[in-house]
């Protein structure tokens, strides 16, 4: 007997092999910054990568905790903070409150990102974003898709795919350019449902 995940998708589906959550993004005030980590610090996580954006001015902080055999950490929160009054992210915290802004999905490494997201499309899935690519150094890759919100500057959900670099080691943090570029779309995009009222 076949399982869930290995069952062939019916003409229509969407055969998405989402394979866990990668990270959950919280958005607060930015006097707020010291009192989230405190509060996932009493939980084991530590901090692993921080980003400072320029077009939308935010610092993205990524919290870790545990380890994989795939990935140098096993569970990431986030925080996106930012001291611009008018950025998307303090538009979500003064309309909705600090919370949850977004859930990241991980794609495995073995699917074509560009056709899950024609397919998707297909479907009447609606993106922010195409697939967004950053390359590092050690040639991994990050890929990553943005779905719309439903309410102008509210939640939205991501998948993300991390490349092996020549270590072969999968790429674990994030990129300034592709948040600039997610950002950028979120505010067009809200602004566009805003005008809709």
């Amino acid at each position: 007997m076949q399982s869930t995940f290995e069952k062939k998708p019916l003409p229509g589906e969407i055969h998405t092999p989402v394979r866990h959550i990668d990270h959950a993004t919280y958005v607060t005030a930015l006097e707020k910054e010291k009192d989230f980590i405190d509060t996932w610090a009493k939980l084991g996580f530590v901090e692993h990568w921080r980003g400072d954006c320029v077009r939308y001015p935010a610092t993205h902080i990524a919290l870790v905790s545990g380890v994989s055999d795939e990935y140098p950490w096993a569970t990431m929160t986030g925080l996106s903070i930012s001291d611009d009054p008018g950025s998307p992210v303090n538009e979500f915290v003064r309309r909705y409150g600090p919370g949850l802004q977004h859930v990241a999905y991980n794609i495995g490494p073995n699917s074509d990102m560009d056709d899950v997201y024609e397919k998707m499309k297909e479907n009447n899935w609606d993106f922010m974003t195409p697939v967004l690519t950053y390359h590092d150094g050690n040639e991994g890759r990050l890929r990553q898709m943005f779905i719309a919100p439903t309410i102008p500057f509210g939640p939205f959900t991501e998948f993300i795919q991390r490349l092996p670099g020549k270590d072969g080691k999968p790429y674990s943090g994030f990129d300034q350019m592709n948040i600039d570029d997610l950002y950028e779309e979120y505010e067009n995009y809200s602004k566009s449902l805003d005008s809709k009222k």
